[in-house]
């Protein structure tokens, strides 16, 4: 009987701190859904419904494809003022006509990942 009673015990724990761990986990995982985006040109955080303007390129079953950033709808077409396009690989401004070269990964589980090689100075497409 006291065997019983010490498992039931032990259940009741083991339930209660996984749903605790099940409760902080979803806290952590929403706290980084509601970080600001922010635009890799101008450095301005987006709104809810402002996106990036880009292109992404064919083929879109790959999991590495070309990706060009012409800027947020602060910076592009046109830029507000006050403003500054810096490219975040060599730090110089970039011109209104130019844009950031990016490579975009599609991960396994729907997810994607961004990762910005350069702007038309500093990175330079290669001729084959």
């Amino acid at each position: 009987m006291g065997l019983a009673v010490c498992v039931i015990i032990a259940l009741i724990c083991w339930y209660v701190s996984y749903n605790n761990r099940r409760k902080n986990h979803k806290k952590i995982k929403n706290s980084r859904s509601l970080q600001p985006v922010k635009c890799p040109l101008c450095d301005t955080s987006l709104f809810v419904g402002e996106n990036l303007i880009s292109k992404v390129y064919r083929p879109m079953n790959v999991p590495d494809q070309l990706m060009v950033i012409m800027g947020c709808p602060h910076c592009f077409p046109k830029k507000e003022s006050g403003l500054k396009r810096i490219c975040p690989v060599c730090h110089k401004e970039v011109a209104q006509n130019q844009s950031l070269t990016a490579r975009l990964f599609n991960k396994s589980l729907g997810k994607k990942h961004v990762h910005v090689v350069g702007c038309s100075n500093c990175h330079k497409p290669r001729a084959d």
